[in-house]
């Protein structure tokens, strides 16, 4: 049987080496994204969405003259801590930190990878797979603490970066995503549900 627990643990996310976050953490101002299953459909409210920022000021000034992006950059914010919960199936991600400290890591229809609260189900499972041996990831077999994984929801729709020009990126999952690669940064092994870390 498997231990779930010495299989769990908390870690931040990095896209190229930089950390996600919510974009409301990150960001100011209304957050619209366009669907990355649908670029044409109406704007989404990406306040949310897992995602990362990496442009410099004139990719703001850019973005924000040419009406590519709603928003402005926000304060400086820690890297968001997961809980990466092992269940026989994959994972299932909780909010370690933060705003939203204590809620889900959930996709929706439209492909945007949120937080969100825990209402009447669960979040979602995902899958990850070790990039170097292309197997599930198993902590239990790796040494050291940044691994670089590809991540799949249960229903096997790849998770992609998705561009958000000039700026950034945000994670989305879908069934024709193209499947991106996310390095984790593992924090503490075998955390347990009522662990704080």
């Amino acid at each position: 049987m498997t231990d779930h627990k010495s299989l769990s643990f908390t870690a931040f996310l990095q896209i190229a080496g930089c950390p996600l976050n919510t974009l409301d953490s990150i960001c100011k101002g209304p957050i619209i994204l366009t669907s990355p299953t649908n670029g044409l459909g109406p704007g989404l409210d990406g306040s949310r969405a897992l995602g990362m920022l990496d442009g410099t000021d004139e990719d703001w000034e850019l973005g924000k003259d040419t009406g590519l992006i709603t928003f402005d950059k926000g304060p400086d914010a820690l890297p968001l801590l997961l809980y990466f919960r092992h269940f026989d199936n994959g994972y299932r991600l909780y909010v370690r930190s933060g705003k939203h400290f204590g809620e889900g890591i959930f996709s929706n229809a439209n492909g945007l990878i949120t937080a969100q609260p825990i209402t009447d189900r669960d979040p979602g499972l995902w899958k990850l797979i070790d990039i170097q041996s292309g197997r599930p990831f198993d902590l239990a077999r790796c040494e050291g603490s940044e691994f670089d994984v590809q991540m799949a929801s249960a229903e096997g729709h790849p998770v992609e970066a998705h561009f958000l020009y000039p700026v950034g990126a945000f994670l989305a999952s879908y069934p024709a995503a193209h499947q991106g690669d996310v390095t984790l940064i593992i924090q503490e092994r075998e955390v347990d549900w009522l662990s704080a870390g």
